[in-house]
């Protein structure tokens, strides 16, 4: 998959209000535009996101702002961490001598790129995003910038600065001949979806579409409105329609499986929910890794079981649970955390889920990271831990006590709702009638009438 056929050297930077100066090569430049594009167009292009940034890395191996987005990429995927792979330590000490070497003679934001790495790197994302934000505001185009703070907003369920950190800079974007201008629709619109700000922002993501078809973060964004507005069939039809056009976009197509095979459940088709698993998320989760890829996976298995138990997930856990082991010790998202978690419960081995809650436990108490999601983490596994043991009035009473909190600990409305229909379910098997028609009440003012509403009101009236 190749969307550009030019990239940017030190001149056209400049012209576009960018002055690159940690380094002299044209090549490298040209290449980080690349691995640049790549990144936030979610794809691998002929030669793939890796070998790029390898060959811009050769072209010059002191390129700061270059390592800053190789080191930046390795984290952001938040597979790993500078706590588990000493290499990616080792490069980031080295990245912060050269940066402090060579202070005088690079631009301001560069030095301030590797200055948000390090704290991103040390379990800081909040922090790390502010000094994003300070680079925008006097280089409002640099889109490094702009989808490392997007992307970091994201993992701490940050809805207000997803939107303001676009909505900031957007009127910049509409008027810049940047390369990658297109983009920012499908940001915006996913920023003004997570703020029931519907109209606005199907509007956004089919401007995106106009400009670059394959924007898979625009098709994604367009398919929380839909889902959100229960236009379901609308939904089926747009993401089948555009499937050519985004399935080759191989960091994202699977969540958009994932909400393909959300609007199946809904429509009463859990069968069809499964066959997407089997066909698309289940082998993609194995063969890549990415994390992503393993939340969608975990996640859609969970609320099967939830809805239809063991009717659909029960041949794929221990697959599943194979590729979330090696990430056990990770603790880099608390979202990840809860997804193996659900991976460990759904292989029926509650044990190893009590021994994640233990580990979150030690990071915690080693105050190795410094954002919020880790209290509200913890809280969420012993509620899924207590709901395997089937103590359900624990799991509700867990859950109910942080309701309002689970923002926090990242992800979307719609990949958070998992949680809701846990609490859900906890309160219809614990008989708390009350406090479940309180809660599908809820939910039928937000959402109308769904599967959810429509299954566990038949199961209430069934206890």
């Amino acid at each position: 998959m190749k969307l550009r056929h030019h990239f940017r050297d030190l001149q056209e930077w400049k012209n576009q209000g960018l002055t690159i100066k940690s380094t002299s090569s044209d090549c490298a430049v040209k290449l980080f535009d690349s691995a640049l594009t790549q990144y936030v167009g979610w794809y691998d292009d002929d030669i793939g996101m890796a070998t790029t940034v390898e060959k811009m890395l050769a072209e010059d191996p002191n390129f700061i702002l270059g390592r800053t987005l190789s080191i930046g990429l390795d984290l952001i995927g938040t597979g790993t961490s500078i706590r588990r792979d000493s290499k990616l330590n080792d490069e980031l000490i080295n990245l912060k001598q050269l940066t402090e070497q060579r202070k005088s003679e690079i631009e301001w934001w560069e030095f301030a790129h590797v200055q948000a790495l390090d704290l991103l790197a040390n379990g800081n994302m909040a922090a790390a995003s502010k000094i994003w934000e300070q680079i925008l505001s006097h280089y409002p185009t640099d889109m490094l910038a702009l989808k490392l703070a997007h992307d970091v907003y994201f993992y701490l369920g940050d809805k207000q600065n997803i939107l303001d950190s676009v909505e900031r800079v957007y009127s910049k974007w509409e008027t810049s001949q940047d390369p990658l201008q297109g983009y920012i629709h499908g940001m915006y619109a996913f920023g003004l979806e997570e703020h029931r700000r519907y109209g606005e922002a199907e509007k956004q993501a089919k401007l995106g579409l106009q400009k670059i078809p394959q924007d898979a973060w625009a098709v994604h964004a367009l398919a929380h409105v839909h889902e959100m507005q229960k236009r379901t069939d609308e939904g089926i039809a747009a993401i089948n329609g555009t499937e050519n056009d985004w399935k080759d976009c191989n960091y994202l197509a699977c969540h958009n499986y994932w909400h393909w095979s959300l609007f199946h459940i809904e429509l009463d088709r859990p069968e069809s929910a499964s066959s997407i698993y089997e066909s698309q998320i289940g082998p993609k989760a194995k063969k890549t890794g990415n994390m992503l890829d393993i939340v969608d996976a975990t996640s859609l298995l969970y609320r099967l079981d939830l809805l239809f138990p063991k009717k659909y997930s029960a041949n794929h856990w221990q697959d599943l649970y194979a590729v979330c082991e090696p990430h056990f010790a990770d603790h880099i998202l608390g979202f990840n955390t809860v997804h193996f978690t659900m991976a460990c419960l759904g292989n029926d081995r509650p044990e190893k889920a009590e021994e994640l809650l233990d580990g979150l436990r030690s990071v915690k108490s080693a105050d190795i990271i410094k954002d919020h999601w880790v209290d509200i983490t913890e809280q969420v596994l012993q509620s899924m831990i207590d709901f395997k043991r089937e103590k359900y009035q624990c799991s509700l009473d867990r859950l109910m006590a942080i309701k309002n909190d689970l923002l926090k600990m990242g992800g979307s409305d719609a990949q958070r709702d998992v949680f809701n229909q846990l609490m859900l379910v906890a309160a219809v098997r614990a008989r708390s009638n009350d406090v479940c028609r309180n809660l599908l009440n809820e939910r039928q003012s937000i959402r109308g009438k769904d599967v959810v509403v429509r299954e566990l009101s038949k199961a209430m009236e069934q206890c």
